[in-house]
């Protein structure tokens, strides 16, 4: 859609939106508990919920949407650095990957040696956006966006 247009959607799904949440999995839960009807969540998270025998169905919007890639740092200084580096090192392990689908955790893993869960989303069955990750992965477009909502759409009335 574009920014603008984009903006413009969000203003207008304002009105229908009971809760803004912190928690990326916090909608998949309140849609398979019933305190809500639709939970725009990360699609892993709602396919745990389904697992779960939540009576809700995950689904993509035709238009598109977007997706993210999960990621890691080590913070600079750390303590147990070489530690750090071990864990970082083990954590991209197919090994280490497969792990994820056993504590009902249905992301797509990032080794491509690692069995990918039966549950887990179908990338190639859902239209994708066009995402700039070096554009809105920067921690200062990060900051305008996120600003820009706070004061065009998170605090409209309903």
């Amino acid at each position: 859609m574009g920014e603008e247009k984009g903006f413009d959607y969000l203003k207008s799904l304002h009105k229908n939106v009971n809760q803004y949440t912190k928690s990326g999995s916090a909608p998949a839960k309140a849609t398979a508990l019933g305190e809500t009807t639709v939970g725009i969540a990360f699609m892993h998270d709602i396919v745990t919920q389904v697992v779960n025998d939540a009576p809700i169905k995950v689904v993509a919007p035709c238009e598109g949407t977007g997706y993210e890639i999960g990621s890691m740092s080590i913070i600079k200084g750390a303590k147990n650095l070489e530690n750090a580096k071990k864990f970082y090192d083990w954590s991209l392990t197919a090994d280490a990957q497969k792990l994820g689908a056993e504590a009902k955790s249905y992301q797509v893993p990032s080794n491509k040696n690692t069995p990918v869960p039966p549950q887990a989303p179908k990338l190639d069955e859902i239209k994708l956006i066009n995402f700039d990750f070096a554009k809105y992965g920067s921690s200062d477009e990060r900051r305008r966006l996120l600003s820009k909502w706070d004061k065009e759409v998170k605090n409209l009335p309903k």
